[in-house]
């Protein structure tokens, strides 16, 4: 049967409603007018081919610098939005901050970041235009294995969600990814998480890398219970936030491991019980003769922490003789650039990973997260604890967050008091002072730093 004029006449509506962008008030979908969620200024170009913005651009062996470019036209599943704020991640320091450092495409810096939606692809269902959301460094499909297991974090289809370039620098091809040091975000929506809230956007977009991450690890990874032993070795902005996740869980006792004094002060303002200075416990010597399943090392922090996790009873048919903290928490890494603050025993960051499996328990949990360490590093494990033990250990710079799931959690538990973030995006720095940020960060003399493009 042949199409009446008013059904063609609604598919034209629906077709050009995938693309529209409305009016910053609301926005034409199914022949109804949809309120959008924030106040911000639609823009009515559909497809945003041409627009001009500004961003932080890696597209040689040189350092980054601002620059101008020009967006492309809109894929299906893409989004674009006005960046509000972004995290500077420790790992990008080389990319920052270190002549030489190659690259193979010209990319906008950056590890997700908070905004505002301005236009989507014609595919788009999950947000609308006047969101406000989070763009995570991890995309998360929500289809394929490890997402339907609740490992979005390590979700298959990441590169499905990078299509190719989205701006042109000149003509020069721009890859946007996850990058947030710029005027504008273009991104896929797996990237991309709808938030509903208040905050300021500098809090918010601590979640979008490290405090993700650190949250994930204490409140998802290690199954972190009340009355527990947490030991966590680091006090950057993954460290601190992995504090606040075991406190939120109730962990009773939470130990702090950091060569850095101020960190360390902060840490306790934040819920830690206790705090450690690693430079103080630096004797490790190798054990003669050890059995396979005992330890191979006398490590003097390894014994201060285990004697500060024991139990008040030894008797086993009591309940007692568990010998270190019920879950360790790693995220240190290693040191790509000397630090304008204390320094730890090791800037390689291995020896940390390897203390770290020495001082669980026999039956603990082990969550890590850190990158940066030497190429080549190893750590080295008995053979017989490894395949015949019973410790867990749980890898992942993700820290196990589900992004479309936990995000909202963790926006609620910022809102209730629960969480602070505030205190861990210490500093603000304009798009034109995006490298300056990044030597803060690497210089270690604040926790983070955030890049406010728009503001």
């Amino acid at each position: 049967m042949a199409p009446t004029s008013s059904r063609l006449s609604r598919r034209r509506v629906l077709k050009s409603a995938g693309a529209a962008v409305g009016s910053g008030a609301a926005a034409l979908l199914g022949g109804r007018m949809v309120a959008a969620q924030g106040g911000a200024p639609a823009i009515v170009t559909n497809n945003q081919g041409g627009r001009k913005f500004r961003g932080f651009v890696k597209y040689s062996n040189n350092l980054p610098s601002v620059e101008t470019l020009t967006v492309r036209p809109l894929t299906g599943r893409q989004v674009l939005m006005r960046t509000q704020a972004a995290q500077t991640c420790y790992t990008s320091v080389d990319q920052v901050l270190m002549p030489g450092t190659p690259i193979n495409q010209a990319i906008i810096v950056g590890h997700g970041g908070v905004g505002v939606v301005e236009a989507i692809g014609q595919q788009v269902i999950s947000t609308r235009v006047g969101d406000r959301v989070i763009v995570n460094l991890h995309a998360a499909c929500g289809r394929c294995f490890n997402c339907l297991r609740m490992r979005s974090d390590k979700c298959m289809n990441g590169g499905a969600a990078n299509p190719g370039p989205s701006c042109d620098m000149g003509n020069t091809p721009v890859f946007s990814y996850t990058g947030a040091m710029s005027e504008l975000m273009i991104t896929n929506e797996e990237y991309v998480t709808p938030i509903f809230t208040e905050l300021p956007a500098a809090q918010i977009a601590m979640l979008t890398c490290v405090s993700g991450c650190g949250l994930g690890m204490t409140m998802t990874n290690c199954p972190v219970e009340p009355a527990s032993d947490v030991v966590i070795f680091g006090a950057g902005p993954v460290g601190l936030s992995a504090v606040q996740g075991a406190k939120i869980k109730g962990a009773s006792r939470i130990i702090v491991v950091e060569p850095i004094r101020y960190r360390r002060e902060i840490a306790l303002k934040l819920g830690a019980t206790d705090v450690v200075d690693p430079n103080q416990y630096r004797e490790r010597t190798r054990i003669a003769g050890a059995g396979a399943n005992a330890d191979q090392f006398r490590d003097s922090l390894v014994e201060h922490l285990r004697d500060m996790c024991k139990m008040k009873t030894d008797r086993r048919w009591a309940g007692g003789g568990r010998i270190g903290p019920d879950h360790i928490i790693e995220a240190v890494g290693g040191d790509k650039l000397k630090p304008k603050v204390e320094e730890g025993p090791d800037p390689t960051g291995v020896l940390v990973l390897q203390q770290c499996w020495e001082l669980e328990s026999s039956a603990g949990t082990l969550a890590t997260c850190s990158v940066g360490h030497p190429v080549g590093a190893m750590v080295q494990i008995s053979a017989s604890q490894w395949a015949d033990g019973a410790k867990h250990h749980w890898p992942g710079t993700g820290g196990g967050t589900n992004d479309r799931r936990d995000s909202y959690r963790y926006v609620r538990l910022m809102e209730t008091g629960q969480l602070d973030l505030k205190t861990l995006a210490a500093a603000s720095y304009p798009l034109d002072k995006t490298r300056e940020a990044y030597q803060a960060a690497a210089d270690r003399t604040v926790v983070a730093t955030i890049v406010t493009p728009t503001a």
